[in-house]
């Protein structure tokens, strides 16, 4: 009886510990402003912290990747491959952000590409407010 009924609230605790809303520590390291969003001061650290020596993905600790967040014109820049789109292209993204792949990714995976950061490996994914803020970004310039 006890095992039926933790098999019966696996599914609900799996559901609620994947859902992310800030409320997991590291999140309070990295909460982005409304506005006048700076990528080296908000989401760099962010992107570090939760993609890239945080998580081992995307460090230089892991040499299958090649994706980094040390300079924002070539992060902009990268090329997602199944499409060859850059992860933010202003000129087709700041008026639409939701369709820039950088968005599209961390939001609910994109071109084949899971959601990011990949829960599958223990990571949590960017909170609504982390969410939000590379949206603002993108619609106000992708500023430094």
């Amino acid at each position: 009886m006890r095992y039926t009924v933790l098999l019966l609230m696996f599914p609900v605790f799996l559901t609620i510990s994947c859902e992310d809303k800030g409320t997991n520590p590291i999140d309070q390291e990295y909460v982005i402003p409304e506005s006048d969003i700076s990528y080296y001061e908000d989401l760099q650290p962010m992107f570090n912290g939760k993609c890239g020596y945080g998580s081992r993905c995307h460090s230089a600790d892991n040499a299958d990747n090649i994706l980094f967040f040390t300079d924002k014109e070539i992060f902009m820049d990268y090329a997602v491959s199944r499409t060859g789109e850059k992860l933010v292209d202003l000129t087709l993204h700041k008026d639409n952000p939701r369709l820039a792949p950088l968005y599209l990714i961390v939001k609910e995976g994109y071109a084949g590409i899971e959601r990011m950061p990949p829960i599958t490996l223990g990571r949590e994914w960017l909170n609504k407010n982390q969410i939000d803020g590379i949206e603002q970004w993108i619609s106000e310039g992708a500023k430094d």
